[in-house]
């Protein structure tokens, strides 16, 4: 469990109200408070991005698709020192095939049957943002990432998204494509672990 009781300018996480920030791995049996958090993050990203909900696969998942990516993937989640969960993660492991780039295994030097993990469905309630929370999941993704993989983290975001562009920035991600597929302009970036 990663905690932290420093200020937010140390890269550290109190909430508001100065309770601890823990990161954990979520449990089955907060799949509807994880869907009502991710649900009220996305349509806030929507909002910063200038996308309509519609454009993301998110919105169409339900609380049933959350329980089993809680079992099936490593599945971070943030609480404070109330019980309450303030933002949430997951990782996947996929087959750098799966990503449907013919051109990608070149961009990484790497196999298409080789495995990156990818980052995904990280969200973090808008009150509860510019405390530190995300760069505390996002080091507890990385972690297992390297664990796991110890290739690369991939990732997809809103190109038109600055806080987000920025926030990946920061930890070594760079574009390794953009498409508009999805009627945005969306980038798939990754980093070297």
């Amino acid at each position: 469990m990663y905690q932290n009781r420093t200020e937010p300018e140390d890269d550290g996480c109190l909430s508001p109200d100065h309770n601890l920030i823990s990161i954990r791995q979520a449990r089955p049996d907060e799949a509807e408070q994880i869907h009502s958090l991710v649900t009220l993050s996305m349509q806030m990203y929507c909002k910063n991005a200038g996308i309509t909900n519609d454009k993301l696969d998110v919105s169409s998942e339900t609380t049933d698709d959350v329980r089993a990516a809680i079992t099936l993937w490593p599945f971070f989640v943030a609480v404070n020192s109330k019980g309450e969960l303030t933002g949430s993660v997951r990782l996947l492991h996929k087959k750098i095939s799966s990503f449907g780039i013919p051109e990608l295994s070149g961009k990484l030097s790497a196999d298409p049957d080789d495995y990156v993990s990818y980052f995904s469905r990280f969200a973090v309630l808008e009150d509860q943002q510019g405390l530190g929370i995300g760069s505390l999941l996002y080091k507890a993704a990385e972690a297992k990432a390297r664990e796991l993989t110890g290739t690369y983290l991939l990732l997809h975001t809103a190109l038109c998204n600055p806080v987000m562009i920025s926030f990946y920035e920061k930890r070594g991600f760079t574009l390794l494509f953009e498409d508009t597929s999805r009627g945005y302009p969306r980038g798939l970036l990754g980093t070297k672990l």
